[in-house]
């Protein structure tokens, strides 16, 4: 287990939390990150051996993801999309921490991770999401490509500045 062991004791909810409908979110925040967690303890370092840290972490991501989705529905209850798709930057950064990638390196993967997460979650989920929620999957998602797209053209415009003063 040993890569997720210092996320766990970070994860541990506090003793005497109010139960208030004010902190609904942080709440429901803390119960999905902690979920994410447990659900991908067994096989982080594993999975992470077997495909590298951008798949491997992508494949943790979307399974803590399906993992919470199930146990909400289960409960007849939902994730707001917006906690889910924190839960799932945070868990990713927190892993990519983790195995180690330099700080200055974690934009650049953590994008992809995202997106590789998001789409395994989008076909593991087909028909469970009410049509309102997968909606807001599908503009969450087209946010994180846009700014994909964004950062792309940023990294050409540079090289090719580099590229240009070099010459």
């Amino acid at each position: 287990m040993g890569i997720l062991d210092s996320m766990t004791q970070q994860g541990q909810p506090q003793q005497g939390q109010a139960q208030n409908p004010q902190g609904g979110m942080a709440q429901m925040y803390q119960m999905v990150m902690e979920n994410s967690i447990n659900a991908i303890a067994n096989v982080a370092h594993e999975r992470i051996q077997q495909k590298g840290p951008v798949e491997g972490i992508a494949d943790l991501v979307a399974t803590a993801m399906i993992a919470n989705l199930q146990a909400a529905r289960q409960n007849g209850k939902t994730i707001p999309p917006q906690v889910m798709m924190q839960v799932a930057k945070d868990l990713a950064m927190q892993l990519l921490q983790q195995v180690g990638v330099p700080e200055e390196q974690i934009d650049d993967v953590l994008i992809d991770i995202l997106m590789s997460a998001l789409d395994q979650f989008g076909e593991a989920s087909n028909g469970m999401l009410p049509p309102e929620e997968e909606r807001q999957y599908v503009d969450m998602i087209n946010k994180v490509a846009e700014m994909e797209n964004q950062r792309q053209a940023q990294m050409q415009g540079g090289q090719q500045a580099m590229q240009q003063q070099g010459a």
